[in-house]
Parts: C-alpha cells; sequence; structure tokens
C-alpha cells in the first residue's frame, strides 16, 4: 500500500498564529498529582518511546520541545509538522515530552520521549477532516509510532478512520484519545476513544472530581489530570487548558513512561498496566465517568500486576490479530474481584494525595 503524502507546501497559519510569552514559575498540580518527580526516578534512564501527536502540528520553537520533537509530516499546508497556529497540539505534546528546563518547574510526564508531529488541521474546533485523519493516522503507524494520541473527538464516525485505527491497533501501537464532553445534547458514542482498541480518557481536577460536562460511558477506560492544567504555549512560555484532550495528553505520557521501561511489552500489556494500577476512583471500578481509575504513574511503574486476572480497562478491546498478545474481556469473576476491591478502597488514594497537594502551595499562571 503506498503510503499518504501531505498537501504541497502552502503558507502555514493564513488565519494567524499564536505566541506564548511568560514561562511559569509556579509548580504545576498535575506534577504533584502525579508525584512526577518520584516516577522519574523509578524510570530511571529508560529508553525513548516515539509518541505522535496527531493533531494541529507541535511549535518546535519552544524551547523545551526542541530537542524533543522530530520532524514529522503536515497534511494542511505542507512540510514537517513543527508548526502550529493555534496550540492545541504544542499544549498535547509539552505534557508529553516537553524537557525539563531550569527557569520553569513544568516539564512533561515523559520528558525524554519523543514526539512525532502529524499536523491534520489547523484548528481542532472548526477544520478537523475525517479523511486526513485516518491518513495521518496511517502515516504515524508506517514511520514506527508506539504511542497514537488523538486528543479530540471527531464530528462523527468514519470508516476511513475506523479502518486506519483498527490497522494501528492490529501493529501493536497504543492509540489513546480524549472521551469527549457532553456538549450540544445527546450525541452518539464519541469517537475515535469508542471505536475497539482505544484507550478512552477523561479529565479530573486537583480535587480528583471529574470535569464538569465529561461525556460518561463504555468509551471511558481510565480518567487523567485535565482541568487547569499547565501545558506549553506556541513558541514560548505556559498555558492553562482544561478538559479531556489534556488528561489524553497526561496518560500518554504516564504510557511512554510504562512502554520505556518495558520496551519490550505488547501495548496492551501497557494500557492493562494502567488501568491495574489506576487509583480507585469516587465512581468505583468500571465507572462509566472514570473507568478503571485515575491514572498513576508511580503505581504503573513500580507495582507488580497479577498475571491471572488483570484489570481491563472498560472499553478497551485489543486487536484480534496482529498483537503480540490478546486481552482477556471482562468476566463475572474478574468483575466481583474489582467491585469487592473499589468498596475497601475507594477514593482512600485519590483523598489523601488530594490533601497533600492542597496543603501545598500552587498559584496561577
Amino acid at each position: 500500500m503506498a503510503l499518504p503524502t501531505p498537501a504541497t507546501a502552502a503558507q502555514a497559519c493564513s488565519r494567524g498564529r499564536a505566541e506564548g510569552t511568560q514561562a511559569t514559575t509556579n509548580i504545576p498540580w498535575e506534577r504533584q498529582w502525579l508525584d512526577l518527580d518520584r516516577a522519574w526516578t523509578i524510570a530511571g534512564a529508560s529508553a525513548a518511546v516515539t509518541v505522535a501527536v496527531i493533531d494541529t502540528g507541535v511549535d518546535v520553537r519552544h524551547p523545551q520541545l526542541t530537542r524533543a520533537v522530530l520532524p514529522g509530516v503536515d497534511f494542511v499546508d505542507g512540510g514537517d509538522g513543527r508548526v502550529d497556529c493555534t496550540g492545541h497540539g504544542t499544549a498535547v505534546a509539552s505534557l508529553i515530552g516537553a524537557r525539563e528546563d531550569p527557569n520553569t518547574p513544568f516539564a512533561g510526564v515523559s520528558p525524554h520521549a519523543r514526539i512525532l508531529p502529524v499536523r491534520v488541521a489547523e484548528r481542532i474546533d472548526d477544520d478537523m477532516s475525517v479523511g486526513v485523519v485516518a491518513r495521518g493516522v496511517d502515516w504515524a503507524v508506517a514511520r514506527g509510532a508506539r504511542i497514537l494520541v488523538m486528543a479530540y473527538t471527531l464530528p462523527t464516525d468514519h470508516a476511513a478512520v475506523r479502518a486506519a485505527v483498527a490497522r494501528a491497533v492490529a501493529h501493536d501501537v497504543l492509540v489513546i484519545a480524549s472521551a469527549g464532553t457532553v456538549t450540544g445534547g445527546a450525541k452518539s458514542v464519541p469517537v475515535p476513544a469508542g471505536y475497539p482498541g482505544v484507550l478512552g480518557v477523561s479529565a479530573v481536577d486537583g480535587t480528583g472530581a471529574v470535569q464538569s460536562g465529561a461525556y460518561p460511558g463504555s468509551h471511558v477506560d481510565i480518567a487523567g489530570p485535565g482541568v487547569d492544567i499547565t501545558a506549553g504555549a506556541p513558541a514560548r512560555g505556559h498555558t492553562n487548558y482544561s478538559g479531556p484532550d489534556m488528561a489524553a495528553a497526561v496518560t500518554s505520557g504516564v504510557a511512554a513512561l510504562v512502554w520505556a521501561s518495558d520496551p519490550d511489552a505488547a501495548a496492551g500489556t501497557v494500557a492493562r498496566r494502567l488501568a491495574a494500577t489506576a487509583d480507585p476512583s469516587p465512581g468505583g471500578a468500571g465507572s462509566p465517568s472514570y473507568g478503571a481509575g485515575i491514572v498513576n504513574p508511580v503505581r504503573a511503574l513500580s507495582e507488580p500486576i497479577a498475571s491471572g486476572e488483570p484489570r481491563v480497562p472498560t472499553g478497551f478491546m485489543p486487536a484480534t490479530a496482529g498483537t503480540k498478545e490478546q486481552g482477556p474481556a471482562h468476566g463475572a469473576v474478574v468483575g466481583v474481584v474489582c467491585a469487592v476491591a473499589a468498596l475497601v478502597v475507594t477514593g482512600l488514594g485519590v483523598l489523601r494525595r488530594a490533601r497533600r497537594r492542597l496543603e501545598q502551595p500552587r498559584g496561577n499562571t
């Protein structure tokens, strides 16, 4: 199959180009919540994992991203994907792999990850083409990305995107997507989060509460910090974002950390580890708003996982062909075990960590 090619190079950002200003000097609450300093100590000098950000591009000018971003592709204006007119893709990439910088306490969850930018839109909210997204997925898989981040929901199900995602999963690629928010009344299950094999992520705030307006359902596999969190802005500096898009980025960073520490693991193994080590949520195991719980990188990197009955995310269905291993479907025994465990520890880990973080100083960027 011939690889898709980008559009002929054109002038990007014809409608203007956003740029950040000042770097934050405050410790982001998500760094404290996730205990990233401890997670990085556990991870050590792990191998770098390539994460494809299929989005609005990534601004390579940002000093914390310059060494993190590989040449990618631009299916909108041509080029290598390292330009971002609006900042969405840059924010996503920064939460995953922004390098540490002595001038700011902000850094990505996996600061050694390699970011592969795949620019499929100028603006997430008004010009997403499902056909272009599908081409971007295929391109990223062909270039060796191990994780694909689709930090948005598409306006409609589309056969081309569904097929491209299925091909990615079959190639042992971990696809992570935003679980979406409820806007404009009822609608169908958000995609790509609702596709088989995709890890759908909802957002929580600094108290562990799920974001207001979150879209609940079986497509929600796990939750992560995503409300009022700090992320990189185009060119320089930082800004605050909210939504499951950012939670998907954070979770992708955790997945990159875990995979870097065990490079031979299968995508399904990484996903199940994230779920099995997630902090219990107020909704209990399998909650339609939290999925398996709230992602915890320290536990994901350090805790042994029983091989007999791993806790599988509610909507995560590994591909039937082309993967290294298959995950078991939810069974009655697994459901009972998870439910009992949730009753014992529900909320304890979340509340304990939230209390510790609320006692620490924080400020706005």
